[in-house]
């Protein structure tokens, strides 16, 4: 390790250990996921989870042994749900339910024009393929059956193809209706690294400007520079709207704003996301509708709403706290976390 990486590393420890400091909000946990339990030829984690826009689920399970995948459908309790076999398709990376019972299945990766996405019917009969270009990040389906698709720097920053134009709305041929425009007065999308779909428009913060855009119709809308790069989830309501996630040590940080005529601003102090137990969110898979945020770890599913972070007496009434909130309780599990912190990372070196 040279003296730069090892500067930057000691840069990051101390970081952490402020962003360790912070008040916690906790996800709820809403529900296990999990193909029927008396069948066991199927994998036990997902391959793919879509939340569409009632609120409901749906999963793609791989088979142990065939190329045959398992849809199933979850209501809010997640106990009853209906299982169907999908033989022959794709193992997609994303998954969203359309109007009718139908679903699409889209791969995160493909080759030039070759077919990556597919929709297939309740029943279990696919329906029809298309191109959606490489290096999908997110896919949210819209209640016309139109779904938007946002892409990650590979393609984004490339600006060629599909995923040249970092953001693309298609309908429910799976033909493109509308594409992320070239040289206007929008910033310039490298990255969609975060995407929020409520009804027909759409919300993202991308990279590499940092900034906040929202597309409804055809109009696209650059709300300015955004209070922290790197967001993984963006929650959206009216004029409040959430940050989750931070680039390095700040990959938990939350940080609350307002979006209004003067661009966006900081509306509050920020706070750390975390499990139920105060323990630290890894790898998980977000879906973010409006004010409502989805995250799928495994077979688990979480949820928290705008309110759980956004400081406005209005939304005080909404709020339903499902962490400990005594000072000692905050201590403890801070004190756990900074003693885990160093011991990932050596003796302190100062």
């Amino acid at each position: 390790m040279n003296e730069r990486e090892r500067q930057r590393q000691l840069e990051q420890l101390h970081r952490r250990r402020s962003v360790i400091g912070l008040p916690m909000v906790a996800l709820r946990h809403h529900a296990y996921l999990s193909p029927p339990p008396a069948d066991h030829c199927w994998r036990r984690q997902p391959r793919a989870v879509g939340i569409g826009i009632d609120d409901q689920a749906v999963a793609l399970w791989d088979h142990h042994a065939a190329s045959a995948r398992l849809l199933t459908h979850h209501g809010a309790g997640a106990n009853d749900h209906a299982a169907v076999i999908l033989g022959g398709a794709r193992p997609a990376d994303f998954i969203q339910p359309l109007p009718d019972g139908h679903v699409l299945l889209v791969d995160a990766r493909t080759r030039g024009t070759a077919e990556s996405a597919e929709v297939w019917d309740a029943a279990g009969t696919w329906v029809r393929s298309g191109h959606c270009g490489d290096a999908v990040q997110h896919v949210l389906a819209t209640p016309s059956g139109d779904f938007w698709i946002g892409y990650f720097d590979e393609a984004a920053a490339s600006g060629r193809g599909l995923g040249g134009h970092g953001l693309v709305r298609f309908g429910p041929d799976m033909q493109p209706r509308w594409r992320y425009p070239f040289n206007t007065d929008l910033p310039c999308i490298d990255d969609c690294e975060a995407l929020n779909v409520q009804e027909e428009s759409a919300y993202a913060s991308v990279y590499y400007a940092n900034h906040l855009i929202s597309v409804r119709g055809s109009h696209g809308v650059d709300h300015g520079k955004t209070p922290q790069g790197g967001t993984a989830a963006l929650l959206v309501d009216g004029e409040h709207a959430v940050l989750i996630g931070g680039y390095g040590a700040d990959y938990d940080l939350v940080t609350p704003i307002t979006i209004d005529a003067q661009g966006v601003q900081v509306a509050g102090d920020q706070s750390r996301l975390v499990l139920p137990d105060g323990m630290e969110v890894r790898n998980a898979r977000w879906t973010c509708r409006g004010p409502e945020l989805h995250a799928i770890i495994n077979g688990s599913w979480y949820r928290a709403s705008l309110n759980d972070f956004h400081p406005q007496p209005e939304r005080a009434r909404h709020h339903r706290p499902d962490l400990p909130q005594s000072a000692d309780w905050a201590r403890r599990v801070n004190r756990a976390q900074q003693r885990i912190l160093v011991a990932r990372s050596g003796p302190a070196p100062f």
